[in-house]
């Protein structure tokens, strides 16, 4: 499968599930973000995934676009940092948006262990080891009430407005609305309010449900 292609194919994704623009608008996709919660429960754009089997912090990996004809790809550069979320924008339903967008992990400062292989080239793959960074927001998994059918379930990576470094000040106070009291409020907003230059680079998402629906 061709880069285009991929890259068309998560932006499909993106657009008939409404993550965009229920969570984010448009973007360039820069790379697959890779979710792996077990051997048997992988993040694969818009499946369902069990609430019991996400209860546990997953591994997660960013494989970087290719590089185009033209040369062009992201750069990762030795003290670049990076945030991760992971944020419901169906609490308490999809048709009740009073909770959404809840916060479930907020993790910033990331930093990668290696930006360049062995031969100084741009390394592709990144593993993310939210151990690197700063916890605003512990991970709380999937917790969708009874009778509100699917949640959608987002992992977000960006990387980090080079000129922010306070971060750990800006946590929101609360985990519906992101703290902010405002329906249908969310990383976005928190975003562009704290850290408003910072890129996105990939998404991925899930669906989970209560058993008692």
């Amino acid at each position: 499968m061709t880069l285009i292609t991929i890259s068309q194919s998560l932006d499909e994704s993106y657009t008939k599930n409404k993550i965009i623009p229920d969570v984010v608008d448009n973007f360039d996709t820069q790379g697959l973000l890779s979710i792996e919660y077990g051997p048997t429960e992988l993040v694969t754009l818009g499946n369902t995934l069990s609430v019991e089997g996400t209860q546990k912090i997953p591994k997660i990996q960013l494989t970087l676009n290719s590089p185009t004809e033209d040369g062009k790809i992201e750069s990762i550069n030795e003290g670049d940092k990076f945030i991760l979320v992971l944020t419901d924008p169906d609490a308490p339903s999809n048709s009740d948006h009073k909770w959404s967008e809840y916060a479930h992990w907020l993790v910033t400062d990331i930093k990668f262990q290696n930006t360049k292989d062995e031969k100084g080239e741009p390394e592709i793959s990144h593993f993310i080891d939210f151990k690197n960074g700063e916890e605003l927001l512990s991970y709380v998994g999937p917790g969708p009430p009874p009778k509100t059918g699917k949640h959608r379930y987002v992992f977000l990576l960006y990387k980090q407005d080079p000129k922010v470094n306070d971060l750990k000040s800006k946590a929101p106070k609360d985990r519906p609305n992101w703290g902010t009291g405002v329906p249908s409020s969310g990383v976005k907003d928190w975003i562009e309010k704290n850290a408003p230059n910072s890129k996105l680079l990939s998404v991925n998402f899930f669906y989970a449900q209560n058993e008692d629906n």
